[in-house]
């Protein structure tokens, strides 16, 4: 799955990949109180790592087997936003622009890399186990303040967050452009007949390898009580449909906005 215009720069983050992954695994994860530091090695801030102007500091998000997580997070509140990466070097750079504004909009935005990406270091078994690393985050976000806690995902992200987020602890699962099938999570129907919370799925119709349809069956094969589908014209592809544009350059969409708006309505319900 792509990962839209962000390679032009995600050459010089290579280095920063982590641990090997794989499906399969069942180990859960949990977050300390305080996050600890990156390694000596490793970018600080979002600056450094994402070539961006502007706040953010990089923090690891720690699991109970030692395992950590790289993640930044913006704002506060009692509602939260965790947000899962799509594919490429860059890892959670492509959701700072979004994250700040959500941070400026009244919630806590956390964006984490996966165990392969910035300076996530994680056992073999939570590398693993997608769910286990999702749950670092969204524990995360609670011990910050959080009460309740939405999972909003872009492409690979989004298929983790329909695969795993509710079972990872999320009271709320935003889909954007999460394909149907990916390793180490549920087929979308699949998943989505396990997600009880408020689903939201978002695709373009113009996305080359997305099934609209089957997402269409995955939406209706949810028993959650608030469920949308949203199918938008054109070919806007993950983090491209909250956002336009790259790094310093990047300004909300309108579906952005609309996206948070159902965000906030789905937690408060």
């Amino acid at each position: 799955m792509r990962s839209t215009a962000w390679g032009a720069w995600t050459a010089a983050v290579l280095l920063l990949a982590g641990c090997a992954g794989g499906p399969s695994g069942a180990d859960d994860a949990t977050p300390s109180r305080t996050p600890t530091p990156l390694p000596t090695n490793a970018p600080a801030t979002v600056a450094e790592r994402c070539f961006v102007e502007g706040p953010g500091d990089l923090e690891a998000l720690t699991g109970a087997d030692g395992s950590s997580l790289t993640s930044v997070g913006y704002g506060s509140g009692t509602d939260a936003v965790v947000l899962l990466h799509q594919t490429g070097a860059g890892g959670l750079c492509g959701w700072v622009p979004y994250a700040r504004w959500l941070g400026e909009h009244g919630v806590l935005a956390l964006a984490v890399d996966d165990c392969v990406h910035g300076a996530s270091r994680c056992t073999p078994a939570v590398t693993a186990d997608t769910r286990a690393q999702v749950a670092v985050a969204v524990d995360a976000a609670r011990t910050r303040g959080a009460t309740r806690v939405a999972v909003v995902g872009a492409s690979m992200g989004g298929a983790r967050a329909l695969g795993v987020g509710e079972a990872a602890g999320a009271d709320a699962v935003v889909d954007l452009s999460g394909p149907d099938h990916w390793d180490g999570v549920p087929d979308a129907v699949a998943a989505a007949r396990a997600t009880s919370v408020p689903l939201l799925v978002v695709s373009s119709d113009g996305d080359t390898g997305i099934d609209g349809d089957l997402l269409d069956d995955a939406v209706a094969a949810s028993p959650a009580r608030v469920k949308d589908r949203w199918r938008l014209e054109g070919s806007r592809h993950g983090w491209d449909v909250v956002t336009d544009g790259l790094g310093d350059d990047a300004v909300v969409t309108a579906e952005g906005g609309r996206v948070l708006a159902w965000v906030r309505a789905a937690l408060a319900g």
